[in-house]
């Protein structure tokens, strides 16, 4: 009955009290039937699993330690086992005093390993609850020179189950491994020994991960609080919602690695349980910065509840929205140097909210200029986004993303005159991308010419390369966007010089595919002959005989392990930027027809880049060209971009590959599914059929972002 009761309190202890009667009945025949020192320690034992859920029974207990009542030993125990109650509660003062008591009680009963283990868990209690100090590794000194002057302890083992378990990983015995570490969470529980506990679980979190058992995996991360292995598990799991707990009544490490799953696989929660969710973890979040919660010495629960609730943005009502944004005021930073990574999640929830809530688009998108003026990275990013321009550009400039079509209902013309006026500020004050954004917001403006002019400088002006000398980071790709607005002599220079950097073997790889990037930029609105010499160099690049660039062996492609010097700055292959400059400067269905034909061919490429190049390029593709290309083919490919490119042509011809849209309804990757949607969304109406298949089944995919993806077609 021990052996059960202690077992159910270490793997499950919501389920103790199912117990009582059986614990109630072996404590009774041990009183009646005693055998010397075993059934006094199994007593007190069965007594501490009857306090984890009797008060009555903790408080005398905790009376028969603090009068020494009970022999030192049985002392130490059950002040040990208060002190883990309270940790986990919340109250360290109080576990420190515990297992200060139970060291005390240990060294005069002998027990030397018990009370270093114990001076390891005063250790942890104030690594997790604080203060940190300069004297935090004081307790680990003490237990080492403890150990030093003995090996007595509370439970006596053959052999340490945590050896064991350790023994087992290694030789690849995982049953093994399972179960000596589950013996060894269960000691752990057993005596209050709180820093191995944390070791076990988390051990047990990697025993059951490696052996495909993800839910299980997560249960043991959550209890450990290792938010960081649960976000890599959350990755790796596909489409499997992993198990959530409360998000109330638990340590503040086990709350904030709920909160990373949450943040983790936000699109696999239902909506009605997002919008739940978004109020338990904006209340968190309050608590937390009004003081009123528990958290770390660092605020992790609070910086995670406010990261959690930002991904759900989206998913509540409006007025959920709106207490969201009123929290987060006071983190607009009023100094760029007071920049903080939670200034990320706080503009992407802004364009979130924008997009799902019409009516609180201008709070939302006005909160995003303000991040964007206080240079937050991310802001700054999402200003340039298509969906954001569009709502800001003038009328002449606008295009019709999602966004800007139930947006843009609620904002009249003098607001989206007054974001544009914010993203001139952004500009005149010099700030990242902002010089873009004018550009594309209001190019009629004379800064924007004045802009173009100094990146048709930076261009030309480039010097060429010094041997033995490599710049990395180059400004091509934005100063080809603010040079469009120039006229056509100045953008075939620029043109040309790009193209001379792209052909220099001297540059190291990444400017060169700048280079090519900046081109592709330029050349589609140029005439037909400068085209067809632009694609006639291009071929060259397609082809490999461009490849070989400056450092190619120390900066690009995977290091050597054995390397000092672990640079990884992309691919060095050109062929994929090159391959989507050939398909934009093709004038003719002959050089159309061989960019889908070395497109096909580079489908084989291992290099990740490339794939992704190519994917794209075929997607590009329209009519006859289009036709050629076999969509079931590249439905079976491994690369997620190939998959995504195959439902792109799957619903331009949906009678051909029906067979293979429907496959790719179930593909495991979502972004295929997400992309498959859609694209059936806004597929022809005369060619419904499958397109509304399609749709159906995708409707009830588990992903939020695919179901949202799949709106009803214009006409249909």
């Amino acid at each position: 009955m021990l052996l059960l009761a202690e077992h159910l309190l270490a793997s499950d202890p919501a389920q103790l009290q199912d117990l009582e009667t059986l614990i109630d009945t072996a404590i009774a025949h041990a009183a009646e039937q005693p055998i010397a020192r075993v059934t006094e320690d199994a007593v007190i034992r069965l007594r501490l699993v009857r306090a984890e859920y009797d008060p009555a029974e903790r408080a005398e207990l905790k009376r028969l330690a603090r009068r020494h009542l009970v022999p030192g030993r049985h002392a130490a125990l059950i002040n040990a086992r208060e002190a883990r109650r309270c940790a986990l509660e919340g109250r360290p003062e109080e576990a420190l005093e515990g297992w200060r008591d139970a060291v005390y009680d240990a060294i005069h009963a002998e027990m030397t390993e018990d009370a270093a283990s114990w001076l390891y868990a005063v250790r942890a209690v104030n690594a997790q609850y604080g203060p940190l100090t300069s004297a935090l590794d004081d307790e680990h000194r003490l237990a080492q020179a403890l150990r030093a002057t003995g090996r007595g302890r509370l439970l006596d083992r053959m052999r340490s189950f945590r050896e064991h378990a350790l023994s087992a990983r290694v030789k690849d015995k995982p049953v093994e491994a399972v179960l000596s570490a589950r013996r060894w969470l269960t000691d752990t529980v057993i005596t209050g020994d709180w820093a191995s506990e944390f070791e076990a679980l988390e051990f047990l979190g990697d025993l059951y991960r490696d052996s495909h058992e993800p839910s299980l995996a997560a249960q043991y991360y959550q209890r450990a609080g290792t938010a960081k292995k649960l976000t890599e598990l959350a990755g790796s799991t596909g489409d499997l919602m992993l198990p959530l707990g409360p998000l109330a009544d638990a340590p503040w490490w086990v709350l904030r690695a709920r909160g990373a799953i949450v943040e983790a696989q936000a699109d696999l929660i239902d909506d009605d349980s997002a919008g739940t969710l978004l109020t338990e973890l904006t209340a968190l979040a309050e608590r937390g910065r009004s003081g009123e919660l528990m958290d770390s010495p660092f605020g992790n629960l609070t910086h995670q509840a406010t990261r959690s609730a930002c991904v759900l943005a989206g998913r509540g009502t409006q007025e959920q929205a709106t207490a969201l944004l009123q929290l987060l005021a006071p983190d607009v930073p009023r100094d760029p140097q007071h920049y903080r990574h939670s200034d990320d999640s706080h503009a992407t929830a802004c364009v979130t909210i924008a997009k799902a809530h019409p009516g609180a688009a201008m709070p939302a998108l006005t909160r995003l200029f303000d991040l964007a003026e206080a240079g937050a990275h991310k802001a700054l990013q999402l200003v340039v986004d298509d969906e954001v321009i569009s709502l800001v550009a003038a009328p002449e400039e606008r295009t019709e993303p999602v966004m800007a079509s139930v947006a843009r209902e609620a904002l009249t013309e003098e607001a989206m005159a007054e974001l544009r006026a914010r993203v001139g500020r952004l500009d005149d004050n010099g700030l990242y991308l902002a010089d873009v954004a004018r550009s594309l917001a209001d190019p009629g403006h004379p800064a924007v010419l004045q802009r173009a002019e100094q990146a048709r400088d930076r261009i030309l002006r480039r010097p060429d390369p010094v041997p033995g000398v490599a710049e990395f980071g180059t400004r091509l790709v934005s100063d080809s966007y603010l040079v469009r607005c120039l006229d056509t002599e100045v953008r075939t220079a620029c043109l040309d010089k790009l193209m001379a950097v792209a052909s220099d073997a001297g540059e190291v790889a990444a400017s060169r595919r700048d280079a090519l990037i900046g081109a592709r930029n330029l050349v589609a609105d140029l005439s037909a002959d400068v085209r067809c010499r632009v694609f006639d160099t291009a071929k060259a690049f397609v082809l490999g005989g461009r490849d070989g660039s400056y450092l190619d062996d120390e900066v690009t492609g995977t290091p050597h392990p054995l390397s000092a010097f672990k640079v990884f700055n992309g691919s060095a292959s050109l062929r994929g930027e090159a391959l989507l400059l050939a398909s934009v400067s093709a004038t003719s269905p002959e050089a159309h027809a061989w960019v889908r034909d070395q497109a096909i061919g580079l489908l084989t490429s291992k290099d990740s880049g490339d794939l992704h190049c190519a994917a794209l390029t075929l997607s590009w593709l329209t009519g006859d060209i289009a036709a050629e290309v076999d969509a079931n083919l590249m439905a079976a490919h491994h690369h997620a971009g190939v998959r995504q490119a195959s439902a792109v042509l799957c619903l331009r011809h949906p009678a051909r590959y029906r067979d293979a849209a429907m496959r790719l309804a179930e593909d495991g990757e979502y972004r295929v599914r997400r992309t498959l949607a859609e694209a059936a969304a806004h597929a022809d109406p005369e060619d419904s059929g499958t397109a509304t298949t399609v749709l159906e089944v995708l409707a009830r995919d588990a992903r939020h972002s695919v179901r949202a993806a799949v709106r009803p077609r214009p006409n249909a």
